[in-house]
């Protein structure tokens, strides 16, 4: 169970305070909303100086020699100091502050000192948005659901960060009821070439909207991974790819924001027109290249008894299917090399609906493989399965109709 953090006797050593100044340096990451562009939000992240600049070398140190709260307070001084000197416009989008559960469950914190912190700022608890790691959390539910209505009362938001980071995620997450829910880095590293996490991120998603909360994905590096999120529906999201960390707020760079662009018009989903299409459901799945040798196709296979098909690529654009099914019949000698199978390739925008009869006319030996699926200038986005399709279809035939 989280305890009150304990006050070290004696001064503050330099590498917290110096005086009056904090021994810490503050920077600032931009949260963006992918389908406009804007920013929503900035995460503030601490540097410390010399060998504790990095904030994990900085708080594991302040936590071993018992000054986490002096860190805490070094953190919103330098914080504070640098958004209070920011214009009015640019103080209106609320800034993020990770929050400790021993910090948010001391005493201290609920004295009435860190509302006075912000308001000799000239800011209020409504420019904030408390971020509770998953990575250490208050185990006692009930006091975790009363530390966080009371700090709620005052006007701070709430964030759940590093969410699928640990194994107490979703028991916090019913405790706090946070407005933002923000993924842990762990599940958007390479999710491109993760089936299994792109159905996890994709019920996230779904979960975040029944119950109006913002999914934020963070550590957003590439442009692979940004193209799988945005077909799986986050629509928020953080990470070097857009910006990196800046001692004052900014916004996305230039190129990221002309690829952005790109991206969105190349997409042209409107909410009911996805959700009625083939685009809503593709999830990539395992490629290798056409020039691929056998031997290889079995060693993806061997390797990952997950994967169940395998999509053969010439650039980025596909050119067969071989299914395990396929592969183990080919090397037994009681069926055609998988590659030679002529797979269906359809573009995202198709109907659910019309794609079902497609589907299911193909031959016998081909009617439940999965289907290949490409963007309008026939590239590689993913495949879906039979399964996927069929369920699909049958929850937009019980649907009401909205003409």
């Amino acid at each position: 169970m989280t305890r009150p953090l304990v006050q070290q006797p004696g001064p503050i050593p330099l590498w917290l305070w110096n005086g009056t100044e904090p021994g810490v340096s503050s920077a600032f990451q931009p949260i963006v909303d992918l389908r406009s562009g804007e920013v929503i939000g900035y995460e503030v992240l601490s540097r410390g100086q010399g060998s504790l600049e990095s904030p994990l070398e900085l708080f594991s140190h302040a936590r071993l020699a018992g000054y986490t709260w002096e860190l805490e307070r070094a953190c919103w001084t330098s914080a504070l100091r640098c958004i209070a000197s920011l214009s009015p416009e640019q103080r209106r989008a609320p800034f993020f502050f990770n929050v400790s559960p021993d910090v948010l469950s001391d005493p201290r914190f609920g004295d009435g000192s860190t509302l006075a912190l912000l308001e000799r700022h000239g800011l209020t608890p409504q420019h904030l948005v408390l971020e509770l790691t998953e990575k250490a959390v208050i185990e006692d539910g009930q006091l975790l659901q009363r530390l966080t209505r009371e700090v709620s009362a005052q006007g701070f938001g709430l964030a759940l960060d590093d969410f699928g980071a640990g194994h107490s995620g979703l028991v916090t997450l019913v405790n706090c009821l946070p407005r933002f829910i923000k993924l842990d880095q762990a599940l958007v590293r390479d999710v491109h070439l993760h089936p299994y996490r792109q159905h996890l991120v994709k019920s996230l998603v779904d979960f975040s909207a029944s119950v109006d909360a913002i999914l934020i994905a963070e550590g957003v590096e590439t442009w692979d991974e940004m193209m799988v999120l945005l077909r799986l529906g986050i629509r928020h999201a953080q990470g070097y790819l857009l910006a990196r960390p800046a001692p004052s707020p900014g916004r996305p760079t230039d190129s990221f924001e002309s690829r952005r662009r790109e991206v969105m018009r190349a997409l042209e989903f409107h909410e009911e027109e996805r959700d009625a299409s083939v685009g809503a459901l593709v999830i990539r799945r395992a490629s290798a290249e056409a020039t691929a040798s056998d031997e290889e196709l079995g060693r993806i296979f061997r390797e990952a008894p997950q994967v169940d098909h395998v999509v053969l690529l010439e650039g980025s654009r596909p050119k067969a299917l071989v299914t395990r099914k396929h592969y183990a019949a080919w090397t037994e000698g009681s069926a055609a090399r998988p590659a030679d199978l002529q797979p269906l390739i359809i573009e995202d925008r198709m109907a659910v609906t019309a794609l079902v009869g497609l589907a299911m006319a193909r031959g016998a030996e081909a009617v439940y493989d999965p289907v290949i699926v490409t963007d309008d200038q026939g590239h590689f986005l993913g495949t879906v399965t039979m399964k996927q399709i069929l369920l699909r279809s049958t929850e937009l035939a019980g649907r009401p109709s909205t003409k």
